[in-house]
């Protein structure tokens, strides 16, 4: 299997090549084009995970994704070209896992994975749901093998050792080896969320620990917010 990331910036997209014995995951939607040999397998469930189903489904379109899953194979055992775009312009990175942590994908970045990698849906709870701003499902990647992963504008790896604050609604993945909270920008308490409102910053994900986090440069929400109210109304 071989994955390239293509037209870093503004519209990247991801090109993936299948050898005969190889498999890809992807989000229902995300592929937009193919060589005419790929054998295609849409399903509630993947391939090979020993569950999900229709509840499996449910879950994923509370954490972003699409209630199907698509997989890609060989039709005659010669290698398979194919590409996916994500549903938001922005770069794509792709995430090598190893099998020594799970990986939190938050609303929407979820691309698709090869290999041994499984995906499942988990709460994140309404604390970092709510006031975290980043969904109140994440999908949750884990095993072996490469994973695709997309933002709102530009993506940025971080190595976190110690603490590391991200605002909310930019934060992409990051490993369960790191602690994760939820507080204000600015201080603790009432007068840090004062503080934290006049300088026009909210709630921030807090991460502790030694991990990797990948962040947006961009937030989709706030682009709602900005170009909403200057729409025409809907008849």
């Amino acid at each position: 299997m071989q994955i390239s990331i293509r037209d870093t910036g503004l519209f990247g997209h991801v090109d993936v090549t299948l050898d005969a014995n190889d498999t890809f995951t992807s989000d229902a939607g995300a592929l937009f084009k193919m060589t005419s040999n790929t054998h295609l397998d849409t399903s509630t469930r993947q391939r090979g995970s020993g569950g999900g189903g229709i509840l499996s489904a449910a879950k994923r379109l509370l954490g972003g994704a699409s209630f199907f899953l698509t997989q890609y194979g060989s039709k005659d055992g010669q290698p398979v070209h194919l590409s996916l775009a994500p549903t938001m312009p922005g770069d794509c990175a792709e995430i090598d896992i190893d099998g020594s942590c799970k990986w939190y994908c938050t609303g929407g970045s979820w691309i698709g994975c090869g290999g041994d990698v499984s995906i499942n849906t988990e709460f994140a709870g309404f604390k970092k749901g709510l006031v975290g701003g980043e969904g109140m499902f994440y999908i949750v990647c884990s095993g072996k093998g490469p994973v695709l992963i997309s933002a709102f504008g530009k993506i940025h790896k971080i190595q976190v050792d110690g603490e590391y604050n991200v605002d909310s609604g930019h934060v992409v993945a990051y490993q369960d080896s790191l602690q994760v909270d939820v507080g204000v920008a600015s201080g603790a308490g009432f007068g840090g969320f004062v503080t934290s409102g006049l300088v026009g910053e909210g709630f921030v994900m807090k991460f502790k620990g030694n991990g990797v986090v990948y962040t947006q440069s961009h937030s989709s929400t706030r682009l709602g917010q900005s170009v909403g109210p200057t729409l025409p109304e809907r008849n």
